[in-house]
């Protein structure tokens, strides 16, 4: 019973692997009550305890070891020097104990063989393995109870948790790294696409500019030939006010040769005017003036030539003078009909122009409605794909959830059972410490005979002393084994050396 009490305690206190505990995330939402005796409200506790992914729920060891620890760092010196104390006086007491029970085991053998001889080699040897084992037990739990080995422990602890600190640090790097590439990799994917889209379109608009250029230059072309042949039927109509003025010079100097004659020539005149008058349709003002003009000139012409006879001289004279009037009106009178020609046909080119002009804006308008059409369907392509995203992520998101309520579920079932096995150990500890006490209040005297004796062995003193060293280098290096076992990196474990060897 004794052996594993100190089995139990040994191991409980000799645990190197420890694991931090994250912080609990509680609903913020909490219900109340309001109390009317008091006049307060009550806070009700929260049901619904939401664990961290990374969380981890302490065990009552892990969290009396923290709590020891705190302890510790908040002690002053001299109560570190009287725990010091006595922690050598309960390890002289657990040696002088072992010692005594070593010997009254022996003398009981010694006993037992002396009345059963036969039975002698068997119950020395579970004897001796029973004492050997108990002495194992005990040095094992003296050398955990030693400031090196807490410190070792403390070492070898916090370089565990650095490890473990490390590795997820770079897991999270290596996350980051491949969700960084992949969406790399999509932003190409959307940038080749819209470049290719680009391309599209640039083809799409150099072709139209082509067409434009083409339909400019057709356009060019047309307009310069209108042009020259607008320049050659003015020449044309130039070299017929010629003639017609030609003409008019003419007939004026067949008129004044021939006076008798006149009124057939101002007949001839109306006639030409009325044969005009039908082609120019258009120009019926012009021609009313042209006609009112004439007989104007006719009347004109019909009071000169009564006069005539009394002033030859004035009538000569006055006849020259209308004469010229008669062709400056002529020439006016077709350069008026040219300008008149000449306005019609730039209003025609004006329309021709603007329909043109309709017909590029219209194009223009439908390329622009199709090119708006192509980047609402873009747009709607990314929110597509940008809704599959959030889609996908919200499904990983709900699958860690569940993964995750898995593992809390786990972990309690784990926790439940662990807490039922440390009460079954508790109680059976009690009881061994019953016993042990017992034998303790029975054996007092022999302690105290014990522990004089070990104060006047010195090399025996000195033996243990070198022992001791020695057990806590073993047990140092069996740690440092137990960490290459659990695939610790190997620069942690000289880490750990290098400081071991500074504590030495």
């Amino acid at each position: 019973m004794s052996t594993a009490v100190l089995r139990y305690v040994s191991s409980d206190a000799g645990k190197s692997k420890r694991s931090f505990s994250a912080p609990v995330k509680k609903s913020n939402s909490r219900e109340t009550v309001h109390h009317a005796n008091l006049g307060r409200a009550l806070r009700i506790p929260c049901k619904n305890i939401t664990l961290d992914c990374t969380s981890k729920v302490l065990t009552k060891s892990e969290y009396d070891y923290f709590r020891n620890c705190a302890i510790e760092g908040l002690k002053t010196e001299k109560e570190r020097r009287d725990n010091l104390y006595e922690n050598e006086m309960k390890k002289e007491h657990l040696l002088a104990e072992s010692i005594a029970r070593k010997e009254k085991i022996r003398q009981m053998d010694t006993e037992k063989l002396k009345k059963k001889t036969n039975k002698l080699d068997e119950f020395e040897a579970e004897a001796k393995a029973r004492t050997m084992h108990l002495l194992e037990r005990a040095n094992n739990l003296k050398l955990e109870q030693e400031e090196e080995m807490q410190l070792c422990n403390k070492l070898i602890l916090e370089t565990k948790c650095r490890a473990i600190r490390d590795l997820q640090i770079a897991e999270r790097r290596l996350i980051e790294k491949e969700l960084s590439e992949e969406e790399k990799r999509l932003n190409e994917m959307m940038e080749n696409e819209r470049r290719e889209k680009i391309e599209k379109e640039k083809k799409k608009e150099e072709e139209l500019a082509a067409k434009r250029r083409e339909f400019a230059s057709r356009l060019k072309h047309q307009i310069i030939e209108n042009e020259e042949q607008k320049i050659i039927e003015f020449e044309r109509k130039q070299e017929e006010g010629k003639l017609i003025n030609l003409s008019n010079i003419a007939w004026m100097d067949e008129e004044i040769l021939k006076e008798k004659r006149r009124k057939e020539q101002g007949a001839l005149i109306r006639k030409e005017l009325a044969v005009e008058n039908e082609r120019l349709k258009k120009f019926k003002e012009i021609e009313r003036e042209e006609n009112r003009i004439i007989d104007m000139r006719i009347k004109e012409y019909q009071r000169m030539k009564a006069e005539r006879d009394k002033a030859i001289a004035e009538t000569q004279k006055a006849i020259q003078a209308q004469k010229n009037q008669e062709r400056i009106r002529v020439m006016k009178q077709a350069m008026q009909a040219h300008d008149f020609q000449a306005q019609i046909e730039e209003l025609n080119e004006i329309r021709i122009k603007e329909e043109v002009e309709r017909e590029w804006r219209r194009r223009e308008k439908e390329a622009a409605l199709n090119k708006l059409k192509i980047r609402r369907q873009f747009a709607q392509a990314r929110q597509d794909q940008i809704k599959c995203r959030k889609i996908l992520q919200a499904m990983e998101l709900e699958r860690d959830k569940r993964e995750f309520q898995k593992i809390v579920a786990a972990q309690k079932e784990a926790l439940a059972k662990e807490q039922e096995n440390r009460e079954k150990q508790l109680r059976q500890a009690q009881k061994h410490r019953d016993e042990i006490l017992k034998q303790v209040n029975d054996k007092e005297k022999d302690k105290v005979e014990a522990r004089r004796r070990v104060f006047e062995e010195g090399m025996a003193q000195r033996a243990e002393i070198e022992m001791r060293a020695r057990r806590l280098r073993e047990a140092m290096e069996r740690k440092c084994q137990e960490m290459r076992e659990n695939k610790v990196p190997e620069v942690y474990i000289n880490d750990i050396k290098s400081m071991i060897a500074k504590i030495q």
